[in-house]
């Protein structure tokens, strides 16, 4: 049998007559095949350029959001450093730690030479002439 017989017996039922709206595979291959390829070929183009768009819109997003979250971030550092004594701030990064451990209230003990107990140690005062 011939392939074009072949094709029109399988899309015909039984008692010879084609079903409504029954296209051959043949018809929606043809003419309108490249049509519809065309047509989801642009319309895949479209989805992917939306998509780019997408994405785009939410990396510029993320990296405004990056910079607010690091500008509040040395905010909060600088005011946690003001918030620290004055003779802390002074020391070094190094004295701090090495000496103090990174301990604020054993630096300001350590500094103004107080006891664990909250006394203040003898230390001698430079003596001022007093001006009258």
């Amino acid at each position: 049998m011939n392939s074009a017989l072949q094709d029109t017996n399988r899309d015909t039922p039984q008692d010879g007559c084609k079903s409504p709206g029954a296209l051959s595979s043949r018809s929606v291959r043809s003419p309108n095949r490249q049509a519809h390829i065309q047509l989801a070929n642009e319309q895949r183009q479209a989805m992917i350029e939306n998509f780019d768009m997408e994405v785009e819109d939410k990396i510029r997003s993320m990296r405004a959001q990056h910079e607010a979250d690091k500008m509040d971030l040395v905010l909060k550092a600088d005011c946690d450093i003001a918030q620290l004594p004055k003779c802390v701030r002074d020391m070094s990064l190094v004295t701090f730690l090495r000496d103090y451990g990174g301990d604020v209230s054993a630096a300001v003990r350590g500094v103004l030479k107080i006891d664990d107990r909250g006394r203040e140690s003898m230390v001698p005062l430079p003596e001022t002439p007093l001006v009258i």
